[in-house]
């Protein structure tokens, strides 16, 4: 049931901009693609040496958009749980294309080599996580995510994003089932993902959500 509804209850829940949030991280995934193949058209290199996985993918909206952005690259998509990555498949079967690899696994411990994809996305997930977890997610993108990689997430705003929208952030987890919300918006994700290795880490805020950007160095 969870599944079914989901996509339906966070564009209630977000006024109709939940897809346009999730389309925020379209353009900081592909200009940190073009980055490492050093400008080279994305739609010229090969399917097998242009791999993108999205962490907790859900019922695969974001998959989707990727795909249709990136049409030539592998893409795959990671969850927990496999009744969303049923409605993914669902979802990604309705339209032309090559379906993405969907996998049921664990985030803190991804069923992928080293160094194995180019891009990675994350979105709506790490105010889910306790904040542990969410290092040790960091971690494991880390390690999946080859040299020159980029790394995009995107959630909540936190707090001292919007000072306006602080009694909203913290009035959320007591309207909505949110256990770790309200350590999320305190949460310093920039320091986290440096503490994983990540480098060269940018932010950006769009109304109510939030989008961090950042690099695997060239070793």
């Amino acid at each position: 049931m969870s599944a079914n509804l989901y996509d339906l209850q966070v564009e209630i829940l977000f006024s109709g901009t939940a897809d346009a949030m999730r389309r925020r991280i379209l353009a900081p995934l592909k200009m940190g693609l073009e980055k490492l193949f050093s400008g080279q058209n994305l739609e010229a290199i090969a399917p097998q040496q242009l791999r993108v996985l999205d962490i907790a993918c859900g019922t695969g909206r974001t998959l989707k958009f990727i795909r249709a952005t990136l049409p030539k690259a592998s893409l795959y998509g990671n969850d927990l749980s496999p009744a969303y990555l049923k409605k993914a498949n669902k979802l990604l079967s309705e339209e032309l294309g090559d379906l993405p690899q969907l996998l049921q696994g664990n985030a803190e411990n991804l069923p992928f080599l080293d160094n194995y994809f180019q891009g990675i996305t994350c979105v709506f997930t790490f105010h889910e996580l306790p904040p542990m977890v969410r290092q040790k997610v960091l971690e494991e993108a880390f390690r999946v995510i080859q040299p020159g990689g980029v790394f995009v997430i995107c959630d909540s705003i936190q707090a001292s994003d919007e000072p306006d929208f602080a009694t909203m952030l913290e009035n959320f987890p007591a309207m909505f089932h949110e256990p770790y919300y309200k350590d999320y918006i305190k949460d310093n994700l920039e320091e986290r993902l440096e503490k994983a290795g990540f480098v060269n880490i940018a932010t950006e805020v769009h109304f109510v959500s939030k989008y961090w950007v950042g690099y695997k160095p060239n070793i």
